[in-house]
């Protein structure tokens, strides 16, 4: 059974960039997005990645509705804000030949301490798969298509692993199986949508992080009513079992339709705290 509650210490949205009207629900798809800031515990981290923050950038869709200047702006807004690790979970570009040089222009100069990683999506591969992934490394971004990097620091590394996407018309498809290399590691997974949590847990995810689901975009003020339960249960936010954690950002951009209602624009920064042990007090 899921739980929104189990791993959650806190959540809360950040006035970073207009996030729309609140009367009307309307989100502004052109300005900066929203930061959502939440802190997730775990107990099985260990103190060295105790504190950890990521930040999550999904669905930029470069295109048509995303310019070259407002990449630039939430690149900055990225660069400025106090994160490790950096993030992209899939739909860096949206359909055309152009929108890759478009996102290499907008994102080009993104870092962060620990590094910069990214995933593909199912709009990635309007492209083929080289050439999108080559519009990562030249944005600076080290592509993880069913593979991992490790970074060591004390007893317990930290995996991030990313799969190809389910809609990938290579015929290995996701390799969820590359989370079982590293089991001493705490394993951060990129996947592009978020259905994928279900096979990624069960292969030792301690975390995955997704989007796709834009939150549905165009979300009514009712629990029957988004666009994103067609094809998922997991629309936005996140969703915990006993020992695996689900992210879903709403994400940055938009797809054909350049409208967001009641699903502002986000990126995600995530925190990792290790759970504390409870304190047994002697009779």
């Amino acid at each position: 059974m899921l739980n929104r509650r189990g791993f959650i210490k806190s959540a809360s949205l950040s006035a970073v960039g207009s996030l729309g009207f609140a009367g009307a629900g309307y989100a502004n798809t052109q300005g900066l997005p929203g930061l959502r800031r939440s802190t997730f515990d775990f107990a099985n981290l260990s103190p060295q990645w105790d504190g950890l923050t990521i930040l999550q950038i999904s669905d930029v869709h470069a295109g048509l509705y995303m310019t070259v200047d407002r990449m630039q702006r939430i690149r900055d807004l990225a660069n400025s804000t106090p994160a490790d690790l950096v993030v992209f979970t899939g739909d860096q570009i949206d359909r055309r030949p152009m929108d890759a040089e478009l996102f290499i222009e907008g994102f080009e100069g993104i870092s962060a301490p620990l590094g910069v990683y990214g995933v593909l999506g199912n709009h990635d591969y309007r492209l083929s798969q080289r050439r999108a992934i080559e519009t990562m490394e030249h944005a600076g971004i080290t592509p993880l298509v069913n593979r991992t990097e490790t970074i060591d620091r004390g007893s317990q590394p930290l995996a991030i692993a990313g799969v190809d996407d389910f809609m990938s018309p290579c015929p290995q498809g996701p390799d969820f199986s590359i989370l079982r290399d590293h089991p001493e590691a705490f394993r951060v997974l990129l996947c592009h949508q978020p259905q994928g949590w279900d096979r990624a847990r069960v292969e030792g995810a301690d975390l995955t992080l997704a989007g796709h689901t834009h939150g549905g975009q165009i979300a009514l003020p009712t629990r029957n009513f988004n666009p994103a339960r067609v094809y998922t249960k997991y629309i936005a936010g996140p969703y915990s079992t006993a020992d695996s954690m689900l992210y879903v950002s709403r994400g940055i951009g938009v797809g054909a339709v350049p409208l967001r209602v009641g699903s502002p624009p986000e990126m995600d920064l995530i925190t990792l705290r290790r759970r504390a042990e409870p304190v047994t007090v002697a009779a």
